[in-house]
């Protein structure tokens, strides 16, 4: 009877032992599953992110490209403008020329200045959302595009400085009724930069050599900026079409 009893105990034990263990197994496996889970969410969930961030970024860049090209054709132009300028003012019969010399110098004074978009590349240099780019390349390549942008905002910066000496320089030879009637956005929509070329020479309102002077120095000075900021411009045109190429790559591996 004792050892029957005995025997029973020991098999009450052994049973609940084994429940004991299979509930625990239980828990355990189930917490590993939860964890692994959630670490596959969260892992899902950042490369989404990333993705989206990414192609938001392409989207950008691709804006900027664009507007990088109307910036350097307009530089481009005005390159020509300015050195078209100084060839006539320094002709030794300025008088023939002056409805030439009223719309070069009126078309300078014209700028356009580029400025990135401010979305998601810029967004993610402030919020610090570099974390969720898991290849270092692109953080290194969109860590230039800002400093190569941030060269072009001081040239633009520069240019602003430069263009109120040359108003003041062009205040000095130009008559200022005939300078503003030439460009009107309304009357003139016609017209590239809503200048109106003058029809006829107007003169000028001093041939003062000491004033020319001074105001081709500005108009050089001038020209000089725009060829450095272009200069810069092409470098991040170049510098933001190797980035999407990166990106696009990198999300292609990662499909």
């Amino acid at each position: 009877m004792a050892s029957d009893v005995e025997n029973r105990k020991g098999g009450q034990f052994k049973d609940y032992f084994l429940q004991f263990l299979m509930l625990f197994l239980a828990i355990f496996l189930g917490a590993i599953g939860e964890n692994y889970r959630q670490q596959y969410t969260d892992e899902v969930i950042e490369r989404n992110m990333e993705r989206e961030t990414l192609e938001a970024m392409v989207n950008d860049l691709q804006t900027d490209i664009i507007n990088l090209d109307n910036s350097i054709k307009n530089k481009s132009e005005k390159g020509i403008f300015a050195n078209k300028l100084i060839a006539l003012l320094n002709d030794s019969v300025v008088s023939l020329n002056n409805k030439d010399i009223y719309y070069c110098a009126r078309v300078m004074t014209t700028r356009e200045a580029f400025s990135a978009s401010e979305g998601a590349v810029t967004q993610l240099q402030y919020s610090g959302g570099y974390n969720m780019i898991t290849n270092s390349s692109i953080i290194d390549q969109i860590n230039k595009y800002h400093y190569i942008k941030e060269k072009i905002y001081k040239l633009n910066e520069t240019e602003e400085h430069i263009l109120i000496q040359y108003r003041i320089a062009a205040s000095k030879i130009f008559k200022a009724a005939v300078f503003s009637s030439m460009l009107d956005a309304e009357k003139h929509k016609n017209y590239k930069y809503y200048i109106k070329p003058l029809q006829r020479d107007i003169k000028l309102f001093s041939t003062n050599t000491n004033h020319i002077n001074e105001f081709i120095f500005w108009v050089s000075s001038a020209n000089g900026n725009q060829s450095a900021n272009k200069a810069q411009m092409l470098i991040l045109k170049q510098h933001s079409q190797e980035l999407i190429s990166s990106i696009q790559k990198h999300l292609t591996g990662r499909k």
